[in-house]
């Protein structure tokens, strides 16, 4: 969203599209802590902040949904950082 709170165009070579995919993984069974009563929506309407800059949500969905998990980041750069997380990314 922009800051008038209209939604913002992509910048897709092929398409225009102004959404990202967020995965989320897990390997074996349900981890220790896993939230079973979790809250987290399955769509995520924030502000649009700097270039390559993750919503805030995204985190914070994540460690909603397993308390005290390890988190992993992948193609992080500096300006995604955050504290209980593993950020690699070749911009680091």
């Amino acid at each position: 969203m922009t800051v008038n709170r209209r939604l913002a165009s992509g910048h897709g070579y092929y398409l225009q599209h102004a959404f990202e995919t967020c995965l989320i993984g897990s390997k074996g069974s349900k981890p220790e802590g896993f939230n079973e009563n979790h809250n987290v929506p399955d769509i995520i309407y924030s502000q649009r902040g700097g270039q390559s800059q993750k919503p805030e949500e995204i985190y914070e969905y994540c460690e909603e949904l397993v308390e005290n998990g390890l988190f992993l980041e992948i193609f992080g750069r500096r300006n995604n950082l955050r504290n209980g997380w593993i950020t690699i990314g070749n911009e680091i």
